[in-house]
């Protein structure tokens, strides 16, 4: 056989002996005149091996299926003769029926599927017995109604409320529910196209406080997204950001280490910064504000407090070999302390009464990211991507809550529920009572920077230029 291709290899072509035999062999099989390989359903095409692929794909005995088939037509034939079934199939001539009978029939799953999940959510509100009630005079408009249940986050998206009413001497007492932040949340709406990350966000009434890698910050409508207010102050970027309760100013803090005080309300740009206040030697990190004291944290070890009206320096607070990444305040009228969370892996519980240290956690081998305290919890998030519960009044750890997949940078607690924002793209929603995760949070594409929540809202701002408003 060997001696015999040689043979035909030398003597048809005169030039093939500088070519290696493999490749010669390849060639002259290339050339070999083979069948479709549709020759069983008709086609009488003879053609060369290196044309059979292109020849296939065109072929028009290539066996096909009705393009009607997700509708359920059964024909099953020819490339040649699909074109004539196309004109007697009855699925095609009843294709806008069935596509448009199709979507009536996947809006009503979707309807049924909402009114299934409302419906949950009412039977849970009976259960709950909570609600918010008001009184509404008599010939109130309708849009009246729908603006007040909004504002104590009663009213849905499209401006419906959940409850009941009743007639009563005077007006009308109607009970609206907001079942925030207990039952499904979703994003209500993006804030995006920011110039640079978001690296920390605040939340008053209907307002959020953004800033951002670039040493600036933003005030938006959390209504509409409207950008209201676009202030530049800060040199690097913006790590901290606590607003007063009347809404009007608001303090910001970061890499910079100075700490800028805004009058955001005010119409020219040019007089909303107050003052800046340079005192820390640092980064600063963590802005808090609560009973007219403003207080922050900073990678030179220290808190600082600070009088909200007079912006003077009120005390220091040292004890930490660390820089300090994070503070919360007990809300409690009568608490008067402030927990703090530090490289040097401890948090503290401060009496800011006097600036003394009340208790240290030691928390092993891993620095503390993010602090937040309610309902006699403390929680504290490390490096490690775990999340440590204790009890506040005994600091004895009480669990951990594991889950994200990297180090959580920001906690937030309110109305018995703890959210945590991670590094790795998610907010999750813990129930500190059982240590358990009961939602995820999906939607950004970066790292989550800050986050602010209230009675209505939970606000993420991203690494991904976007901030987020759930609901």
């Amino acid at each position: 056989m060997c001696e015999c291709i040689d043979s035909v290899l030398s003597s048809s072509h005169p030039y093939i002996s500088d070519l290696h035999p493999n490749l010669a062999l390849s060639g002259l099989i290339s050339e070999l005149l083979v069948y479709c390989s549709n020759k069983k359903y008709g086609c009488p095409q003879i053609v060369r091996q290196d044309a059979l692929h292109g020849h296939v794909l065109y072929c028009s005995y290539a066996p096909s299926i009705c393009p009607n088939k997700v509708l359920g037509c059964p024909y099953k034939g020819t490339m040649r003769d699909l074109k004539e079934h196309l004109q007697n199939c009855v699925y095609e001539r009843f294709k806008g029926y069935i596509d448009s009978t199709n979507k009536r029939f996947e809006k009503l799953e979707s309807l049924i599927a909402d009114q299934s999940r409302e419906i949950e959510k009412l039977q849970r509100i009976i259960r709950s017995g909570k609600g918010v009630t008001y009184t509404l005079e008599r010939g109130t408009s309708e849009q009246s109604v729908a603006s007040l249940a909004g504002s104590v986050g009663g009213a849905g998206a499209d401006g419906s409320m959940n409850g009941e009413s009743s007639s009563a001497s005077g007006g009308t007492k109607r009970t609206v529910v907001s079942t925030f932040p207990h039952d499904e949340i979703t994003c209500h709406r993006t804030i995006g196209n920011q110039p640079c990350g978001v690296t920390s966000v605040a939340i008053n009434q209907d307002r959020v406080f953004a800033g951002a890698h670039d040493g600036s910050t933003k005030v938006f409508d959390i209504n509409s997204g409207q950008l209201l207010k676009d202030l530049k102050g800060h040199t690097m970027s913006v790590w901290g950001l606590a607003v007063m309760p009347s809404g009007d100013r608001y303090f910001s803090a970061g890499s910079d280490g100075t700490i800028k005080v805004w009058d955001w309300r005010n119409e020219d740009d040019a007089a909303c910064l107050v003052k800046s206040i340079p005192d820390h030697n640092a980064k600063v990190y963590g802005l808090v504000v609560d009973q007219g004291r403003l207080y922050s944290a900073s990678s030179d070890k220290t808190v600082k407090v600070w009088d909200t009206e007079t912006l003077e320096c009120l005390a220091t607070f040292q004890g930490h070999t660390g820089g300090v990444n994070c503070l919360a305040a007990l809300t409690e009228a009568s608490a008067h302390q402030l927990v703090t969370g530090s490289s040097d892996k401890t948090i503290k519980l401060w009496d800011v009464s006097t600036g003394t240290c009340l208790k240290t956690v030691r928390r092993g081998t891993s620095e503390v990211l993010d602090v937040a305290v309610g309902d006699g919890m403390l929680f504290g998030s490390t490096y490690d991507a775990v999340i440590h519960v204790y009890d506040i009044n005994e600091t004895r750890e009480l669990g951990t809550l594991s889950g994200h997949n990297w180090e959580v940078w920001q906690l937030e607690y309110g109305q018995g529920h703890l959210f945590s924002a991670s590094f790795d793209h998610t907010i999750k929603r813990w129930d500190p009572r059982r240590f358990q995760c009961d939602l995820t949070l999906k939607g950004h594409k970066s790292f989550v920077h800050g986050m602010a929540l209230d009675e209505n809202y939970l606000v993420t701002g991203c690494a991904d230029r976007t901030i987020k408003i759930w609901r």
